[in-house]
């Protein structure tokens, strides 16, 4: 494997670089997602119990004590019932601003699940562009040892061609790995994004039916 890198010139070294960088974001992007993947059902029961139960700060230390986007977005939301209601607004108001809330910070959730992303988008457009130079410049290289030197045998001549079609095969391998990676992570990330609008619209109807229930 290092013959072959060193054998492909600089343009094979770029493509391990690309290689490597994809892998760590990828190494990550998995670390970070895992830790962020909840049970986003048992999650909203329990909180929805507390809110039954009219404990609205039992339900915070809920969400404070697990991790992900689900249960960021849901204390967003808990915190700004909180401030409305100590603040006198009427229900429909409280609506609104709860809704608001929990929709601001979800550019915030989208940005934190798709960061990366674009380097891993990055590795897969370039790996072949990397590879394609290092055999461009591998076959000008070969010709003009040709060139040169006058006379070549035909197998130092295809040897000098394989060489360089090294850095176009790397290349390739580089952007398949890449473009996996980005699809598998940007359907992972989609996935967390409709829980977090699940979780989102449960808890306003929640809140809704709580608020509805106090006016009776």
């Amino acid at each position: 494997m290092l013959d072959l890198i060193m054998k492909g010139g600089w343009a094979m070294w770029a493509i391990v670089a690309c290689s490597i960088i994809g892998l760590s974001v990828a190494l990550e992007r998995w670390l970070t997602l895992r830790n962020a993947d909840i049970d986003a059902e048992a999650l909203l029961r329990e909180v929805s119990n507390s809110l039954d139960a009219g404990d609205i700060d039992a339900a915070k230390a809920i969400c404070q004590k697990t991790e992900g986007p689900v249960a960021e977005t849901i204390l967003i939301g808990l915190h700004k019932l909180q401030f409305l209601e100590r603040v006198g607004k009427r229900p429909e108001e409280i609506e609104e601003g709860i809704v608001e809330a929990m929709e601001d910070h979800g550019s915030f959730v989208v940005d934190f699940l798709e960061k990366n992303l674009t380097v891993l988008a990055t590795t897969a457009s370039l790996g072949p562009m990397l590879g394609m130079l290092g055999t461009v410049s591998g076959m000008i290289k070969a010709f003009t040892m040709i060139r040169t030197s006058g006379a070549m045998s035909p197998e130092e001549v295809a040897g000098g061609i394989a060489e360089a079609l090294t850095c176009t095969a790397g290349g390739l391998i580089v952007a398949v790995l890449s473009t996996v990676q980005y699809n598998y992570f940007t359907s992972r990330v989609n996935r967390f994004v409709l829980q977090v609008q699940g979780a989102a619209t449960s808890l306003v109807e929640k809140l809704i039916d709580r608020l509805a229930k106090e006016r009776r």
